[in-house]
């Protein structure tokens, strides 16, 4: 079957839309916003910390709010070339770091970097947890973190932790840095014009076709 000139064009116009879909888009939360020129080793990060789209915060095991939220400075002993971040303690129910999206979309966790700030044993013990968008419990990855605290230490992640709301993970022991996570893009309105009328355009010539 020969297709017309208008048909050809409108057919190759839907493709190039189709193929502008959104891929899934990396984002890197680094905390180099918080690079502070200060003879203090920490500064206090406010809560909720907010970087591209995503937000920083803590809980204790009580629900409430968590510990209070630190950056590494370059006079902190333990320094690693850019801020990190850890977090104060509630006595007698911990703290942890929750991240989201400040809109309340769903994302996959690809890794993080991460170093015990003791080479004690319960100082490496590092938890991270990831609860699906669609509900139905959450996935646990557990890590006990190497003796070397003068190095991060890269943690990755499998394909459980996709379509996430959020992660909760160790903030107490341990500095975090270099969260990637991984977001669909979203369509700009003209791609999305462009391939519905496209497939409009190769609608109406097939029924012209059938109707002839």
């Amino acid at each position: 079957m020969r297709l017309s000139k208008t048909l050809q064009n409108a057919v190759l116009s839907s493709v190039c839309a189709f193929s502008a879909l959104p891929a899934q888009a990396v984002t890197v939360v680094d905390f180099n916003s918080l690079a502070t020129v200060t003879a203090n080793p920490t500064v206090v990060v406010p809560q909720p910390y907010t970087e591209d789209g995503f937000r920083l915060t803590t809980i204790s095991g009580s629900s409430s709010a968590g510990g209070t939220i630190y950056a590494t400075t370059n006079n902190h002993p333990l320094w690693m070339g850019s801020p990190a971040v850890f977090s104060g303690v509630i006595t007698n129910y911990g703290s942890s770091f929750v991240l989201d999206r400040a809109d309340g979309g769903k994302f996959d966790l690809i890794s993080m970097d991460a170093a015990a700030f003791s080479n004690a044993g319960g100082y490496r013990h590092f938890n991270v947890y990831g609860y699906p968008a669609l509900g139905g419990g959450f996935v646990h990855k557990y890590v006990y973190l190497d003796d070397s605290y003068t190095s991060l230490e890269t943690l990755t992640f499998d394909s459980t932790f996709s379509g996430l709301n959020k992660i909760v993970f160790s903030s107490v022991y341990a500095q975090v840095d270099n969260i990637n996570l991984s977001v669909a893009s979203v369509p700009e309105a003209d791609t999305w014009a462009m391939l519905l009328a496209g497939l409009g355009l190769v609608g109406f010539a097939a029924r012209r076709r059938t109707a002839s």
